[in-house]
């Protein structure tokens, strides 16, 4: 079983004898370095990705303090009936 599950892993990830070949590309017009796959797949990245360290980069939306829902104030919900 184990492995049948490792071939066909290896198939549907393209697993060949065949050598992948990239092509680095860098677009400073652009700002992005792309990575060419045998010619075939390309992938850019933009330029300030690459030149962070480990850190996660966090969006401008992110940086701003947002209360979160267990501080958010609560909403007092009126409801009456009558018949």
């Amino acid at each position: 079983m184990t492995r049948l599950a490792l071939c066909l892993l290896l198939l549907a990830t393209g697993a060949s004898a065949t050598e992948n070949v990239i092509d680095v590309q860098h677009d400073s017009q652009r700002g992005v370095t792309c990575y060419l796959l045998n010619g075939v797949g390309i992938s850019c990245i933009p330029d300030s990705q690459l030149q962070a360290d480990n850190e996660r980069q966090l969006s401008p939306h992110e940086t701003q303090p947002e209360p979160t829902p267990a501080l958010a104030p609560g909403r007092w919900i009126d409801e009456r009936y009558e018949l």
